[in-house]
């Protein structure tokens, strides 16, 4: 049944191609060729040459990216050694208020999206938009000064080079 299928077609393939004059034959000879050249081209090789160029400019971004993070990294290990001459915290100076004019004197206050005590000496802070080498600096300062330690540390790379979300936990250090 398929054979005979197969057999009518090509019937009427030869009828219709021996129907046509020479320069037809060469018009349609040329343009097959072409349509089988070009339908290749359009629908495989170039979507797959695309999706590779965009895989390879993922690929350099994420390279950035973990560059700046290995960068971030040894930056806050450098910081993890620092003991300074720590004042510890007391009743009078509490940890809020401390994180607080901390804040206020590094001039990244107005970063600082939501503080909440979380008991036993700990402190939860949310900073949006904050310059990474100046929170840092800050957290540097809260150790050095009053032995706050960052208990948990949570940074978000923002579209602003430089600029980072921070989720952290401060306590008072033992």
């Amino acid at each position: 049944m398929i054979r005979e299928a197969l057999q009518q077609l090509r019937a009427e393939a030869e009828r219709f191609w021996s129907a046509r004059n020479p320069r037809e034959r060469w018009l349609l000879g040329s343009g097959g060729l072409l349509v089988l050249v070009v339908v290749p081209y359009v629908a495989v090789w170039e979507p797959l040459t695309e999706r590779r160029d965009q895989l390879q400019a993922q690929v350099a971004e994420q390279r950035q990216d973990l560059a700046w993070m290995r960068s971030a990294a040894e930056e806050i290990h450098a910081h993890d050694g620092d003991n300074g001459s720590a004042e510890p915290v007391t009743d009078e100076r509490s940890l809020l208020s401390l994180v607080d004019r901390a804040a206020r004197e590094a001039g990244i206050d107005d970063q600082l999206s939501r503080v909440q005590p979380d008991g036993d000496g700990t402190l939860r802070v949310w900073m949006d938009r904050v310059p990474f080498d100046e929170l840092m600096n800050w957290l540097d300062g809260l150790q050095r000064a009053a032995g706050v330690e960052v208990d948990a540390l949570t940074v978000e790379r923002t579209q602003e080079d430089g600029l980072v979300n921070v989720r952290l936990t401060l306590e008072v250090g033992t």
